[in-house]
């Protein structure tokens, strides 16, 4: 049975807790007064008690009964405080709720109310729900909370899922958007897309995109052996068949022109946009005569249901804020239109499809952040 229990703040080291009826009859009564302590000598040694002797008043009202100290008692004198059965055992029970808020609950300065009960009756507590749930997952039972969520309610589960994903891509989206302008190097922009690979998933012509190897070897012995060529990601399409995709990551800030007017309203591409390019091209080339076939990279994509059949390659460049008169949106993009492979896509490109995956999982989060009531309360229950 679940017992709440009022607890109020002392000083720093201690804090006086609601006295609880040891037994009763109808003039007299004997109550455990507890308080709560943080020993500096012995943590364990967190819970003193006192047994006071109450009468009730004509007033129906019950008061303390005077007792004189043990140091005034003479030789051969002594006192007797006898418990019954039940009572002693609702001592035991007072006794372990106690050590179990001197323990483990969060006492808060003034006045709190803490609960102390049986895991199930704890979870059919109507105050504070959310509390009680994320002590629960503090102290390990997340798993067993799951498992038991997707067995009473899979609708609700696959909501808390989808408001879960939906949060961490808003993290991803905002930490995307601001390092597009810190001029982070080509190392940090590859990790933050190995975290995040579901950025590629809704643009490359709807082909949902996988992670094979970050960092792989394109002329290799192997995926992740020496080579000679390595890129930065190695990934493939996902369907029935599905067909190997090489990317590779520059920067935001990587030049698509030169700024050089070249003839004719045509402007000068950038060097690290055709190199890019070519680059690419020769990896896609190389991976799928060289890389590919070999034995064990066969073998180990053959697992998986991959093949490589002129793969399809993904370049990550540039921002498009570069291209500020109409001539040189025009020269970049008649460039990219008329390049088969790879695909030339603008972080800010990317960006922007990030956030409509985003966008498009918002109505489903919504839905399960209301999934679970959250108590106005201040008082944090065990």
């Amino acid at each position: 049975m679940a017992e709440k229990y009022e607890i109020t703040r002392t000083s720093q080291r201690s804090a006086v807790v609601s006295d609880t009826v040891l037994w009763e009859t109808d003039t007299t009564r004997l109550t455990l007064r507890p308080e709560i302590v943080r020993n500096p000598h012995n943590a364990e040694a967190s819970v003193k008690v006192a047994f006071v002797h109450q009468r009730k008043s004509p007033k129906g009202t019950w008061e303390d009964v005077p007792t004189k100290p043990f140091s005034a008692l003479k030789a051969g004198e002594e006192v007797k405080l006898p418990l019954h059965s039940e009572s002693t055992l609702k001592l035991f029970h007072e006794l372990r709720n106690l050590y179990a808020l001197a323990t483990q609950g969060k006492i808060g300065r003034g006045t709190t109310n803490l609960v102390v009960g049986p895991e199930k009756e704890m979870v059919e507590v109507g105050e504070s729900r959310a509390r009680v749930i994320k002590l629960l997952l503090e102290k390990g039972y997340s798993d067993d909370i799951w498992k038991e969520l997707i067995a009473s309610d899979p609708d609700l589960a696959t909501r808390l899922s989808d408001a879960r994903i939906h949060a961490k891509r808003q993290e991803a989206l905002e930490e995307f958007r601001i390092n597009m302008g810190r001029r982070q190097g080509e190392p940090w922009w590859q990790d933050f897309f190995e975290r995040n690979t579901w950025i590629f998933g809704y643009g490359l012509k709807y082909q949902i995109l996988k992670p094979i190897q970050a960092q792989p070897y394109y002329g290799g012995t192997n995926v992740t052996g020496t080579g000679a060529e390595r890129g930065d990601f190695l990934q493939h399409t996902e369907a029935d068949s599905k067909f190997t995709v090489l990317v590779d990551i520059k920067k935001p800030e990587t030049l698509l022109l030169t700024g050089k007017l070249y003839r004719n309203g045509a402007w000068v591409l950038g060097e690290d946009l055709i190199g890019g390019v070519s680059q690419l091209q020769a990896n896609c080339r190389r991976w799928e005569v060289q890389g590919s076939r070999t034995d064990e990279n066969r073998e180990t994509l053959a697992e998986q249901g991959i093949l490589t059949v002129q793969p399809k390659g993904v370049l990550v460049i540039g921002h498009t804020k570069q291209l500020t008169q109409t001539g040189q949106k025009i020269s970049f993009e008649l460039f990219r239109r008329n390049v088969i492979n790879p695909e030339i896509v603008t972080f800010d490109e990317l960006y922007e499809r990030a956030k409509y995956i985003v966008e498009r999982t918002a109505q489903n989060a919504e839905e399960s952040a209301q999934a679970i009531p959250v108590s106005d309360e201040d008082n944090v229950p065990f």
